[in-house]
């Protein structure tokens, strides 16, 4: 009986295995026949691609079409499209050069027909184009680079700067994005003056030409917490209390983010709610940056600023006035919190969840004053609700004083 179950354990193993390498072998019948070709081909050019449109041939078995050809790198390349569907896509070419294409006929036997040759002629790549769109800007610890990406292609941007010691152009930073348009940020940088190259690259490894540029940085250090004091509210008209549900507004200079450790306002109060500190120091301020209560029934919403100002002056007025709260004031910001993915309260993307864990970051006015008093003034939680909640916030800038140690 052993002996029996043994010899059958064997036939079943080698049924296995001739099975598993039958799934490596085409599934369809082989007729012996190679389908027909292609035809009435027509190539329509795009920004660092082509789209080819064809007519397919009538056999019944008729799997996919293949283009084979060499991209912008010199390697091998192939795009499949199944048998249902008229058309190719190709993408990725980083020049605007012929290519030649050839087009082949599958059936599920994989027999394949003769060749059909096109070229496609690529207009210019999106990396080429994001690359002649960008501009920058000199800037507090660094500088700002703008850009244009009509396409929405995923690129990476590439930010050098010259190595002392090398003598060379070396990576400093990557900002990667997929944006029609937008700015980033280059920080921490020194004050001296040095040369800097930004180039693009693209997700087929296409790389554009380097822009170089020589610059000096505006000085921005990231202000001491320690010399912030929280001005009373009842000394302010037009501030309320942030010392709500065991909140304290001195817990948003204390390097402590979590959903347990925040100030916050009275709930309901109607907005705009507005807290005052003084800095210790004179300073034009760069950038602010926030952090949420960190909790999962309070991120993207509850009392989280979606829309708020930041205010600020040199001395505090000598006779604030309830009619006129804002009087001897001077605007430093308007700002818009924005939630990457844009889903609904309660949802997150692993982008959103950077952002909470990072920080949101929001730019001053280059033209603002020097200040020494900073008023914040929510005007709307993420929420809606009518109270105002956060648990960290840092401040960078140009010291030019400093009074409070």
């Amino acid at each position: 009986m052993k002996r029996t179950l043994y010899i059958l354990s064997l036939a079943l193993a080698a049924a296995g295995c001739s099975d598993s390498s039958d799934l490596l072998r085409p599934y369809g019948p082989d007729d012996g026949r190679a389908p027909g070709t292609v035809s009435e081909v027509t190539v329509s050019n795009f920004s660092g691609g082509a789209t080819i449109r064809y007519k397919l041939p009538s056999d019944r078995d008729l799997s996919y079409v293949k283009a084979s050809f060499r991209g912008t790198d010199g390697t091998e390349r192939e795009v499949r499209a199944s048998g249902y569907v008229d058309s190719l896509r190709l993408e990725g070419f980083g020049d605007t050069r012929d290519y030649k294409v050839s087009l082949r006929a599958y059936d599920k036997f994989e027999n394949a027909s003769a060749p059909v040759e096109v070229t496609v002629t690529p207009l210019t790549p999106p990396m080429q184009l994001v690359y002649e769109s960008l501009t920058y800007d000199i800037d507090f610890g660094g500088f700002i680079v703008n850009f244009e990406n009509e396409a929405k292609s995923d690129v990476a941007i590439y930010i050098l700067r010259h190595d002392a010691q090398s003598g060379e152009l070396e990576y400093y930073d990557v900002y990667y994005t997929g944006l029609a348009r937008g700015s980033y940020a280059v920080r921490g940088l020194p004050a001296e003056e040095n040369e800097f190259g930004l180039y693009v690259t693209d997700r087929w490894g296409n790389t554009s030409e380097t822009m170089t540029f020589t610059g000096r940085p505006w000085p921005e250090e990231r202000l001491d917490k320690k010399l912030i004091q929280s001005i009373d509210w009842r000394r302010m008209p037009g501030d309320i209390s942030w010392s709500e549900y065991a909140g304290n507004p001195m817990n948003l200079w204390n390097e402590t983010i979590s959903g347990g450790d925040f100030a916050h306002t009275d709930y309901p109060v109607d907005f705009p709610h507005r807290t005052t500190f003084d800095l210790g120091v004179k300073v034009k301020l760069s950038r602010l940056r926030t952090w949420m209560r960190d909790n999962e029934d309070t991120c993207w919403q509850h009392g989280t600023w979606k829309d708020f100002r930041v205010y600020g002056c040199m001395e505090l007025p000598s006779s604030p006035s309830a009619d006129d709260p804002m009087a001897g004031w001077t605007l430093l910001g308007d700002f818009h919190s924005v939630k990457p993915s844009g889903l609904p309260i309660g949802q997150e993307s692993d982008e959103d969840v950077e952002v909470r864990k990072n920080g949101e970051e929001f730019t001053f006015d280059r033209e603002a004053p020097a200040i020494r008093y900073i008023r914040f003034e929510c005007l709307m939680s993420w929420s809606g609700m009518k109270c105002s909640a956060m648990t960290e916030l840092a401040l960078w800038g140009d010291v030019q004083e400093i009074y409070n140690e």
